[in-house]
């Protein structure tokens, strides 16, 4: 497995420039971003070749919506520069959310369609943005998130993106499961974990509550390693954690404990 840490919460005591090299200190593969468009990218890049460590992923689409038919050619536009981004800067992976998230965690809302054509919307609107990734080496995730703190978000469950991504049924599209958003407002990690593992692109870590590091919290995520480990999965593992004590020492304690460099 690859190992990854979000540049979001770790360090914050520094810029991300500086961040990214603290990350490859502590032995991470790779760092997650979250919107390319708000951090100084090219810094980023630069900290991350001079410290022998990639760039994983950020934010493909954070203004408009890929659930929502009337902004279709916006959401493509927005992915595409996006993707511009992530070839410059050898990103491996876009974040693709159901609908468009403004600061502050604010959902905008689906558009009033039943739900099957909410979900033929988005099939439709994922093969076309395979179709624009296609042959460049980067991979779009569907990102399901929970609704207790983006309540009106369209993909509240492993199970949803599951499904499109089944439909859309293109190897440019991929699950990111994550499990701190499932175990907020699904649950049955396992069974959704299991399910997600032939379109598992990537694997999400954080503690519940507080988003904290593994070892804390109500989800066993040695468990779910072992689930990973037993089905044979070798993707890229994620975390997206706030220490506990607010010392990145302590997170990293606790990523080491449960997710060993190597299986």
């Amino acid at each position: 497995m690859l190992h990854s840490v979000s540049l979001q919460f770790m360090w914050t005591d520094r810029p991300f420039p500086a961040r990214v090299a603290a990350a490859a200190a502590a032995g991470f593969d790779l760092v997650d971003l979250w919107d390319w468009r708000t951090v100084d990218i090219s810094a980023i890049a630069e900290a991350a070749e001079d410290s022998g460590i990639g760039i994983n992923g950020f934010f493909g689409n954070r203004q408009h919506s890929a659930c929502d038919p009337s902004q279709r050619g916006a959401f493509l536009g927005e992915l595409k520069e996006s993707l511009d981004c992530a070839l410059s800067v050898g990103a491996h992976q876009i974040a693709i959310f159901s609908n468009a998230i403004r600061p502050g965690g604010v959902v905008s809302p689906a558009p009033p369609l039943a739900p099957e054509s909410l979900h033929a919307a988005t099939v439709e609107a994922l093969g076309q943005a395979a179709d624009l990734v296609a042959g460049t080496g980067v991979t779009l995730m569907l990102e399901h998130l929970n609704t207790v703190y983006l309540p009106g978000y369209l993909w509240s469950d492993a199970g949803l993106v599951t499904a499109v991504c089944t439909q859309v049924n293109r190897p440019e599209v991929r699950v990111a499961f994550d499990a701190y958003h499932q175990q907020l407002t699904g649950g049955r990690l396992t069974d959704h974990l299991i399910a997600a593992l032939p379109l598992l692109g990537r694997f999400d870590v954080a503690g519940l509550p507080g988003r904290t590091e593994p070892g804390t919290g109500e989800i066993d995520f040695g468990y779910l390693r072992s689930v990973l480990v037993a089905h044979g999965w070798d993707g890229t593992v994620t975390f997206e954690v706030i220490p506990s004590d607010g010392n990145p020492d302590t997170a990293l304690a606790g990523i080491n404990k449960i997710f060993p460099s190597r299986p």
